[in-house]
């Protein structure tokens, strides 16, 4: 009977070791199982982040391309159409303001002034165009950073 009991305990005991080893087996295989999710999740996660920027920086650059555009087309419009008024005025008071004798000296003047003050708007012109490209680029490298951060944020909480 004391036999029989040492068996019994003994044969406990296994069966709860063997019980114990199969759990622990089963929890390493559930935790590597939970790191290959979250692994591949975190590589889900940066990809999307980056396909997410790409775009972003592709919609930004055709609205900066868009804005200087429709701003040069502006630029070059009001220039011309200064440039048009200022000859009028300019040909209008030399017509009225001399005779005939002075006509050709008076329209000579006219010209010149006229090609300075086209000269002058081309410049001012440029320059605007300049300073509203490095505008919009400086707005876009903002934009750019703000979405990264947002998108890493989000990546590092995942």
């Amino acid at each position: 009977a004391a036999a029989q009991a040492a068996v019994e305990a003994k044969a406990c005991r296994l069966a709860a070791s063997a019980q114990a080893a199969v759990k622990a087996s089963e929890a390493r295989r559930h935790t590597a199982v939970a790191q290959a999710a979250v692994e591949a999740e975190r590589r889900h996660l940066a990809v999307a982040a980056q396909v997410a920027l790409e775009a972003e920086r592709r919609h930004l650059d055709a609205a900066v391309q868009v804005a200087l555009e429709a701003e040069r087309r502006h630029l070059a419009a009001a220039a011309q159409a200064a440039v048009e008024a200022k000859a009028c005025r300019l040909a209008a008071s030399a017509q009225a303001a001399v005779k005939a004798s002075e006509a050709r000296r008076h329209t000579a003047v006219a010209q010149a002034a006229v090609e300075a003050e086209r000269r002058h708007l081309a410049v001012a012109a440029q320059v605007a165009l300049e300073a509203e490209r490095r505008h919009l680029d400086a707005a876009v490298q903002v934009a750019l950073e703000a979405e990264r951060r947002h998108l890493a944020a989000a990546a590092q909480a995942a």
